[in-house]
C-alpha cells in the first residue's frame, strides 16, 4: 500500500465520518449477553423544596448508571416495593432525598439498601451546584459497583470525541453516557483524533490548519501546543498509561513511520525500523507492548512489538483488512475495526489472534473501539442509523446503546479513571 492510500484509509476515513452530541440515551440492541448482570432496585428521591433539575432527576441517572454499566439491570418503581424487588431478584435498591438550600445548592444523600431488611449498606452526602447534580450521582453509582463488586465503576469517566459544529470537525468531551457535552477545540479547521493525556490533565490531538496533519496538546481550558514540529506531518497518537509519553505516526516522502516522543522536550526518535508503513499504535495498559497496523504483508493487519521497539508479530490473519486495534484494560484481548464485504465491523481477539468474537454485524459500518477503563464496555462510532454516532456496548457485543444525537460523532476515546479532581 502506497502512502496516498495508507493516508486515506488511515486519515482520511476519519475525516469522511463526521461528528456532535447527545442528549438522549437510546437503547437500540440488547442482544445475546455473556453477562450475568445483576438486578438492582431504583426508588425517586425524596425532595425537599421545589427542585428544577438541570437534566435529569437523580433516580433517571442512577437508572442510565445501571443499564449502562453492564453489571446492573435498574428495576424501576415508584416506591420502595418489596413484592416487586423480589419478584425480579433485586436484592439492593437505591435512592435517598434532595434537599434545595436556600444558597441555591441542592444537597443529596444517597442510599444504597439491602431490599428485604432495610440496612443501608452505602450511604454519601453531596452539597452540589444543580448542574453539579449529575455528578455526584455519578460518583455515587461509582461507590455502589465498588460496594458490590469490590472494583471500580465508570459512571465519572469521559469520552472525547469528534463532532460536527457549525460546518467543522471539533474535539468535545462528554460524561461517559453522552450528557454534559463540552467543545474543547475552536479552530475553523479539522480537529480529529483525540486521546487522552496521562492523568486526563487534557488531550492531544490532530489538526489540519497548515493543510496537513499535526499534533497538538490542549488543555481544558483551551490552551493549545503544537507537538514535534519538526515533522511535516504528525497524526495518530498514542499515550503511554506508565510515562505520558506519546508514540504517533510521521510522514516523509512516500513512507509513514511510528516515533516516540517526549511531549515536554519535543524530543523524538524512531520507534520502529521497518520497511512497512506503520499508523494506529496502542499500548497495552502495563505499557510493556504496544499494538500498531502496518501493510507489511500487502494489506493492513494488526501487529504487536515489545516496548523497545523489537520482536514483532502479527495478530490478525483473518480478514483482508484490519487495523485500529486497542488493548482492553486487563491486557488479555484486544478490539479492532476489520472489513468484511465492504462494510466495517468490530472485533476482538486473543492476543495471538485467535478466539475471534465478531461483535457487530448488519448494522452498516462500525467503528473506532475504545475500552472503557474497567474492561467491561466498549464505546465506538456507527452509521447503523444513517448519520455517525456514539455508542456504547458490552465487552461481548450485548446491550448496545446509542448515546448520542443530531450532527454526527465519531472517534471516541475514553478517559482513564479519574482519580483526582474531574474536568468540568
Amino acid at each position: 500500500m502506497n502512502k496516498i492510500k495508507l493516508l486515506f484509509v488511515f486519515v482520511a476515513m476519519a475525516l469522511a465520518a463526521p461528528a456532535f452530541a447527545a442528549i438522549d440515551t437510546i437503547a437500540v440492541d440488547v442482544g445475546i449477553s455473556v453477562f450475568q448482570t445483576m438486578p438492582i432496585g431504583v426508588v425517586p428521591f425524596e425532595e425537599e423544596g421545589t427542585i428544577k433539575w438541570t437534566n435529569e432527576a437523580p433516580h433517571l441517572i442512577l437508572t442510565r448508571d445501571a443499564n449502562l454499566s453492564g453489571r446492573f439491570e435498574a428495576v424501576n418503581s415508584d416506591k420502595f416495593d418489596l413484592v416487586l424487588f423480589s419478584k425480579k431478584r433485586a436484592r439492593q435498591y437505591v435512592t435517598g432525598t434532595a434537599t434545595k438550600l436556600s444558597n441555591g445548592k441542592i444537597k443529596l444523600d444517597c442510599y444504597l439498601y439491602a431490599a428485604e431488611t432495610k440496612d443501608v449498606l452505602l450511604g454519601e452526602s453531596y452539597t452540589v451546584k444543580p448542574y453539579d447534580v449529575r455528578q455526584a450521582v455519578h460518583s455515587f453509582f461509582d461507590k455502589v459497583v465498588y460496594r458490590l463488586f469490590g472494583e471500580r465503576g465508570v459512571a465519572s469517566t469521559k469520552l472525547a470525541y469528534v463532532s460536527k459544529i457549525d460546518g467543522v470537525k471539533q474535539v468535545v468531551i462528554s460524561d461517559y453516557d453522552g450528557f454534559s457535552r463540552r467543545q474543547i477545540t475552536r479552530d475553523s479547521s479539522i480537529n480529529m483524533m483525540p486521546v487522552w493525556q496521562k492523568g486526563n490533565k487534557g488531550l492531544v490531538y490532530v489538526n489540519f490548519r497548515k493543510q496537513r496533519p499535526n499534533l497538538y496538546t490542549i488543555t481544558f481550558g483551551g490552551k493549545e501546543t503544537p507537538l514535534f514540529t519538526q515533522f511535516k506531518q504528525t497524526f495518530s497518537p498514542a499515550v503511554n498509561p506508565k510515562t505520558g509519553e506519546l508514540l504517533f505516526s510521521v510522514t516523509e516522502g512516500a513512507k509513514t513511520e511510528l516515533y516516540r516522543g517526549d511531549m515536554k522536550t519535543g524530543s523524538a526518535q524512531k520507534f520502529l525500523h521497518l520497511k512497512s508503513n506503520q499508523v494506529s499504535p496502542s499500548w497495552s495498559p502495563f505499557a510493556s507492548e504496544v499494538l500498531f497496523t502496518s501493510d507489511r504483508g500487502g494489506s493492513p493487519q494488526v501487529y504487536a512489538v515489545g516496548k523497545d521497539g523489537t520482536d514483532v508479530r502479527r495478530i490478525t490473519y483473518m480478514g483482508h483488512y484490519n487495523e485500529r486495534a486497542s488493548w482492553s484494560p486487563e491486557g488479555d484481548r484486544i478490539v479492532y475495526t476489520s472489513m468484511d464485504d465492504g462494510k466495517m465491523n468490530i472485533y476482538t481477539c486473543a492476543l495471538d489472534g485467535t478466539d475471534i468474537i465478531q461483535l457487530t454485524s448488519n448494522a452498516g459500518n462500525n467503528e473506532h473501539p475504545t475500552w472503557s477503563p474497567d474492561g467491561k464496555l466498549i464505546a465506538f462510532a456507527s452509521d447503523r442509523g444513517g448519520n455517525y454516532q456514539i455508542y456504547i456496548m458490552r465487552k461481548d457485543g450485548s446491550g448496545v446503546t446509542r448515546i448520542t444525537n443530531g450532527s454526527e460523532n465519531t472517534s471516541p476515546t475514553w478517559s482513564w479513571f479519574f482519580d483526582e479532581k474531574k474536568v468540568k
